[in-house]
C-alpha cells in the first residue's frame, strides 16, 4: 500500500509531514486530510475570528497531489 505524507498550514505554523501514513489509495488520502484539517479547525478556532488553514498531500514521490483549504471568516454585526 502506498504511504502519503500532509502538510499543514494553521496560518501560525508550516508542518511539513516526514514519516506519512500507509493508506490504500488517493482517497483515502483526501478523506484523511479533510478530516485533518476540519480537526485542526475545531480546535483553534475558538481563539478567533478570522482563520485559513490549508493542507496539501503528497504522494511516495513526493509530488504534491491534492491541496485544501478551510476558512472561516466571522465577526459581530453592527
Amino acid at each position: 500500500m502506498p504511504r502519503y505524507f500532509f502538510d499543514i498550514d494553521d496560518g501560525v505554523r508550516d508542518l511539513r509531514d516526514n514519516e506519512g501514513v500507509i493508506l490504500n489509495d488517493r482517497e483515502h488520502a483526501r478523506q484523511e486530510v479533510i478530516a485533518t484539517l476540519a480537526q485542526l479547525a475545531n480546535d483553534k478556532l475558538p481563539n478567533g475570528n478570522n482563520h485559513t488553514f490549508k493542507a496539501s498531500v503528497r504522494d511516495e514521490t513526493g509530488t504534491r497531489i491534492y491541496e485544501a483549504a478551510l476558512t472561516l471568516t466571522s465577526g459581530w454585526v453592527p
